[in-house]
């Protein structure tokens, strides 16, 4: 005989699931908008369009825990340097990483900056 438990395993599950920060960051596409304000901070379009996707950068940003935003910076960072086909070295990749890190800062998140020279990559 096979008891069935009412709700409380898929519940348990389901809560347990959403607590990956890289399912959340999975879950919101390694956060698009973020990946497009880096791109913009970087080169000769510096700041023309970054203020619109700071702000949609932001928001993404806002939709992860608190814990995982850093992550997700960092890998969008990641996302944006392979699509690009940038070499971490080089200064574009410097100037997003730059970007990266004071995002949570001038999204007025957090005040603290995001290492995002530190630990492994994607």
């Amino acid at each position: 005989r096979t008891s069935i438990t009412p709700g409380g395993d898929e519940e348990t599950w389901s809560r347990h699931s959403r607590q990956s920060c890289q399912d959340q960051i999975w879950r919101q596409g390694y956060l698009p908008n973020c990946q497009r304000y880096m791109n913009e901070e970087t080169g000769s379009s510096h700041h023309r369009y970054s203020s619109h996707y700071l702000n949609s950068c932001c928001d993404e940003l806002e939709n992860l825990r608190e814990d995982c935003r850093c992550q997700g910076l960092k890998q969008a960072l990641g996302q944006q340097l392979k699509l690009q086909g940038v070499r971490w070295e080089s200064p574009e990749a410097e100037d997003m990483c730059e970007a990266a890190e004071t995002a949570l800062n001038r999204c007025g998140l957090e005040s603290r900056r995001c290492d995002m020279h530190s630990g492994r990559w994607l």
